[in-house]
């Protein structure tokens, strides 16, 4: 019944690989807190076809569900693959962590980020793991005390200097209403870290750390208007140019999530964040939804979106995993590439 939320990386030889998880029909089919697993694909092609599909990660005993994976390819060459496992309960969570050095065909289990939480930690819809320049690695979160469907949430980083030995919690970015969630973050050409946040605000939020992810500045408006969605935010590789991709829709106080998540919309920043430029739409069905997003660029610098993408909106019956693949000229046509 339901696809989504998936992170890609590049293999060695050059294939891609995707990680997403995948719901099963039963109880709360297709729902937020049904039944789903890690499972993984390879594309031999850019990203036109993906075949060989294998479930990676398992729910076990306790859990909901597993969801939100995130893959990264380490500087070393090995891969790290992160996922959450959500308690049975909905009011608590595991981050478990997994490594590769035989290019993802198997993945050893290493010590969680975080366990047994209080309160619903994740990532929701917006998973992501990263490197910085430094070597530090960096997990955005975000939850509170309670339940994952009435909480007031908090945005935060993880990171480590150890490759994953030990984790750190980052200050943390409170905003009003439902809070601060699905953090995204890309490590600008100065080095400092731009954070976007889903909000109920009006669109999405800014922060900003000079610190590698320690601590981060109050969150301001963006610019871009939005409803409650996920945003994903990069820098384009080789410029200090970012995207940030989100739902470029009105903002509707009446809506149950503030906003339609259509259409599924593209701006570039050449002065760190402070200004934006819309570039267009990737996909713009009015009766269409488009969230859960993450960008990887190739090492030919072209870029792959993936994006859930429900038809007619807000049905959990059936939701389609997708991917727009987006030509690095498309960026530099739009005025990016800027070194």
């Amino acid at each position: 019944p339901r696809s989504d939320t998936a992170s890609i990386t590049e293999l060695s030889d050059g294939r891609l690989m995707v990680v997403y998880h995948k719901y099963e029909r039963g109880k709360h089919s297709g729902q937020d807190h049904g039944t789903c697993r890690i499972w993984s694909k390879v594309s031999c092609d850019g990203g036109q076809t993906w075949e060989h599909p294998r479930m990676l990660v398992d729910v076990v005993q306790g859990d909901m569900n597993v969801q939100a994976p995130a893959l990264l390819r380490l500087k070393s060459g090995q891969l790290l693959l992160t996922c959450l496992r959500a308690h049975q309960d909905g009011s608590s969570s595991t981050m478990c962590l997994f490594s590769s050095k035989d290019e993802g065909e198997t993945f050893s289990s290493l010590d969680p980020v975080w366990s047994a939480s209080r309160g619903q930690w994740l990532q929701g819809g917006a998973s992501n793991l990263m490197e910085l320049k430094s070597g530090r690695l960096l997990l955005p979160a975000h939850g509170g005390s309670g339940n994952q469907w009435r909480q007031k949430n908090s945005a935060w980083c993880f990171t480590s200097d150890d490759q994953g030995q030990a984790w750190q919690r980052s200050t943390l970015i409170d905003l009003p209403k439902r809070g601060a969630m699905e953090a995204s973050v890309a490590e600008l050409a100065d080095g400092s870290l731009l954070m976007s946040l889903r909000t109920q605000l009006g669109g999405p939020y800014l922060s900003r750390s000079a610190d590698g992810g320690k601590t981060w500045t109050e969150a301001v408006f963006s610019g871009l208007e939005g409803g409650e969605s996920c945003t994903c935010l990069r820098r384009i590789p080789g410029t200090k140019d970012i995207v940030l991709f989100w739902n470029n829709s009105k903002y509707d106080k009446r809506h149950h999530h503030f906003g339609e998540r259509t259409p599924l919309t593209a701006a570039i920043s050449s002065d760190h964040g402070r200004s934006w430029q819309i570039m267009g739409d990737l996909a713009d069905d009015p009766k269409a939804e488009y969230t859960n997003l993450d960008c990887f660029f190739t090492s030919k610098g072209d870029a792959v979106l993936t994006y859930m993408y429900a038809k007619p909106a807000w049905n959990r019956n059936q939701i389609h995993l997708r991917a727009a693949l987006i030509p690095r000229t498309w960026f530099q046509a739009a005025g990016a590439g800027t070194r």
